[in-house]
């Protein structure tokens, strides 16, 4: 039961609970416009999600792509921006605490 706004070509593209146009269009939800509309915009999300969770997964690998560069004395670790430095001794320092927190875990599961 949203009013619609369409694009030149007649495509819904945004749905509202008030009219927002000049020519409000109201539709009822099982329309096929207003169903191809919000699995258009339910696509989107997804692709957005993967983004991120890639972009997770991307972080991790800069990392120790940066690790092996520096490793194989392409560039040394000063030369970085003070900025990267500080983010990726962050970093370094957080996995170290979590790894010792995850030892200490691991380390109880024999004692009962």
């Amino acid at each position: 039961m949203p009013y619609v706004t369409r694009n030149s070509a007649g495509l819904v593209i945004e749905l509202s609970s008030i009219p927002v146009s000049d020519s409000p269009d109201w539709l009822e939800t099982s329309h096929p416009d207003v169903q191809r509309f919000l699995q258009q915009n339910q696509m989107v999300e997804q692709a957005k999600s993967a983004l991120v969770n890639t972009d997770l997964d991307m972080v991790r690998i800069i990392e120790d792509l940066v690790d092996l560069l520096m490793l194989k004395d392409v560039f040394i670790f000063t030369e970085l921006p003070q900025p990267v430095q500080d983010k990726l001794c962050s970093r370094k320092r957080l996995r170290k605490e979590l790894h010792s927190l995850e030892n200490l875990i691991g380390d109880d599961e024999g004692i009962f």
